[in-house]
């Protein structure tokens, strides 16, 4: 997404510390010394760090030995809610109220990027510049243009930073393209320095395509197949009414000799099962005739053609 150091630092914390409400345990000092009820606030200030989320923490003017599960730093204070006492003392943290301002503020954010941000434009260039082309070259292409799209450029980040991905196949990428680092590792005029903002504004229709993936689970691909050829692929787990547990791909083509074609492909450990849907009348039954020849192009790329289905619409 192109965000900023110090505002990914501030989503991390606040994530780590919103996502669940923590407790804290107390492992040395008699519970007795506490005097408290449950259900009772209590301050605890932090006063050194030890090993294995272990802290130093004075609670009630008594020195106690806190396991807590976040990162703090010593000098801080947390509000605490005495649980029980049996079988060890326990109290839950409160949220601090400026975290969850900070979090509403990116939630505000993310909402207003999803209802205003423009979509992805199709894709730029066709995938291959002939139709004789296409039963070569084709699926290499569509993969190149699904996976540096930029849709996978933090995860592909992550790669990168363990040595799994070369820097110039991550500048290669939209988010790439505005860093100021250049394939040679020289800087370049293209900065990636957001100006204090959560992110660059020209990656607002790129966050905005990310977040729809990740609500719903389904990746979508617009372009042409070759010039002139619209082509729309749209991927996602299948349905559980229609289909055994599995990915489907949904793709649309307007073609020349049999018109408008949709098909489900559905792929499962044991093969592919495709369905399709003809727009123009007659086209689903040369479809039909065909299918051996599908079959044999599917198995010459190591894959099994379960079943295949065509009807007119």
């Amino acid at each position: 997404m192109l965000i900023n150091d110090e505002v990914q630092k501030q989503v991390l914390t606040i994530l780590a510390k919103t996502a669940v409400t923590p407790t804290a345990d107390v492992q040395e000092r008699a519970s007795s010394l506490l005097q408290l009820n449950p259900g009772q606030s209590v301050k605890a200030e932090i006063i050194a760090n030890l090993p294995n989320s272990m802290y130093m923490a004075r609670v009630a003017g008594e020195l106690y030995k806190l396991e807590i599960p976040l990162n703090v730093q010593p000098g801080e204070t947390l509000e605490l809610t005495f649980v029980t006492a049996d079988p060890r003392v326990t109290f839950q943290m409160l949220r601090p109220q400026t975290e969850s301002v900070q979090l509403s503020s990116m939630g505000k954010w993310l909402a207003d990027v999803v209802e205003n941000a423009p979509g992805l434009p199709p894709a730029m260039e066709p995938l291959v510049e002939h139709p004789e082309q296409a039963a070569a070259q084709l699926a290499g292409r569509l993969k190149t243009s699904l996976t540096q799209n930029g849709m996978f450029y933090e995860s592909h980040l992550a790669q990168w930073a363990l040595g799994g991905l070369p820097l110039k196949e991550l500048l290669k990428e939209p988010q790439g393209k505005l860093s100021r680092l250049l394939a040679d590792g020289e800087r370049g005029s293209a900065g990636d320095d957001t100006g204090g903002a959560i992110a660059d504004s020209r990656t607002l229709p790129l966050i905005k395509e990310q977040l729809h993936l990740l609500n719903t689970g389904v990746l979508a691909w617009h372009g042409e197949a070759w010039p002139g050829q619209e082509m729309t692929l749209v991927v996602g787990e299948g349905s559980a009414e229609q289909w055994e547990q599995g990915i489907e791909a949904n793709l649309s083509l307007e073609l020349p000799r049999l018109g408008g074609v949709k098909a489900k492909l559905h792929f499962t450990p044991e093969g592919i099962n495709v369905e399709m849907v003809c727009d123009r009348p007659g086209a689903s039954e040369v479809m039909r005739q065909a299918s051996g020849e599908l079959r044999a192009s599917l198995a010459a790329q190591g894959l099994h053609l379960n079943k295949m289905a065509a009807k007119d619409d």
